[in-house]
């Protein structure tokens, strides 16, 4: 039986040896001797699980800076929260319209002012344009509050709070955190020309940047569906609340105090962590702080429920994050589809560094390369 083996080793070694060297190419293509779907074999020079590798695209991360971008979280819960106890209060008959309507106006400067000086290149055309634009909506929301009072008057009280509840719900999942807590920087110069390289794409260096700006220009102000859907929740939520108050004039100012928070703040919380980080994370532990005590005092049951529901999005749930990830198995290899991406290099064939997979790079500096991964 030994003498059987060493003849079939020794006859499999003459063969490989016959057929030639086996290259591993870029898109397939019959090499004499071999299969199509041939991967190597442990008698070859090259086998095919060689070039795996393990959790190449696997990113660790920090506890500290997970609980840091929680906060993004638990900020908007709070915004819920402090919106939630408003409603209750001019429900209650325990706020005045009139005192509302000097609080919306107090955060409506404050908005303002915080945006002016955080925006980097917030200019005094656009200003004008966008306090003007603000300026009709809320004439025109003013015009539409007898409607909004009136709305779901056939409707019994129950059949609101139940909706109401489940559209904020609504507002919290599918709200876009990702806006406050990503900016765009520099470092997505490679990835905004990966995304724009196709062969319609301009070879001009300068169309090459007029692209990239705007595509830095709409990530820095993305608009995806989730984000819509949660606005679109938000908002039918106050209309149904402000519907059960018992005069226009309160209900025009929970709506503006409800679109302030639910429309407007998410702008100025992008704009000032944009600006400062710590200046960010200072103004929302204040906000935490300020919707606690207005929890606190409204009902000692929530306050303890929404007390739990920050510290497990807080410290909970970015600890379950890093503890999970010893778990996570990524497998990459040459066995990866090849994609476009772009690479400022010179011209030469050149092997993934994750994956040796082979790649193209063009000769100019706008160049398309192709990477398997």
């Amino acid at each position: 039986m030994e003498v059987k083996a060493c003849e079939e080793l020794e006859a499999r070694r003459r063969n490989s040896g016959s057929r030639g060297r086996w290259r591993k190419v870029l898109y397939g293509g019959v090499q004499e001797g071999y299969e199509d779907n041939y991967t190597g074999t442990r008698y070859d020079e090259y086998t095919f699980l060689q070039e795996m590798v393990e959790n190449a695209n696997v990113r660790k991360r920090s506890l500290l800076i997970v609980m840091r971008d929680s906060v993004a979280v638990s900020q908007h819960a709070c915004v819920v929260g402090l919106v939630g106890t408003v409603w209750t209060h001019a429900l209650n008959g325990d706020l005045g319209a009139w005192t509302l309507l000097q609080l919306d106006g107090v955060l409506l400067v404050l908005g303002f002012l915080t945006l002016i000086l955080t925006h980097e290149n917030l200019r005094p055309a656009s200003l004008g344009r966008h306090a003007f634009d603000f300026t009709m909506f809320v004439v025109g929301l003013y015009i539409l509050a007898p409607i909004f009072q009136t709305l779901t008057r056939t409707f019994s009280s129950d059949s609101i709070w139940a909706s109401t509840i489940c559209l904020l719900l609504m507002h919290l999942v599918f709200h876009d955190y990702s806006y406050t807590t990503v900016e765009p920087t520099s470092t997505d110069l490679d990835e905004a020309v990966t995304n724009l390289a196709s062969p319609t794409t301009p070879r001009s260096r300068a169309d090459h940047e007029l692209l990239l700006q705007r595509r830095l220009k709409e990530r820095s102000t993305p608009v995806t569906f989730s984000a819509n859907v949660s606005l679109n929740a938000s908002i039918i939520a106050s209309v149904l609340i402000a519907s059960r108050l018992p005069h226009s004039l309160l209900v025009f100012a929970v709506m503006l105090f409800s679109l302030e928070f639910f429309l407007l703040f998410p702008l100025v919380t992008h704009h000032m962590r944009r600006r400062s980080l710590h200046f960010h994370l200072a103004f929302s532990c204040v906000l935490i702080g300020i919707t606690l005590y207005l929890i606190y005092n409204l009902n000692y049951l929530v306050f303890t429920f929404f007390v739990i529901v920050l510290f497990f999005i807080t410290v909970v749930s970015p600890y379950e994050l890093i503890r999970i990830e010893k778990f996570k198995d990524e497998i990459t290899g040459p066995w990866d589809e090849a994609k476009l991406s772009f690479s400022p290099a010179a011209s030469h064939w050149e092997t993934s560094s994750t994956t040796g997979a082979v790649s193209y790079c063009a000769t100019s500096s706008e160049g398309v390369r192709l990477d398997g991964e």
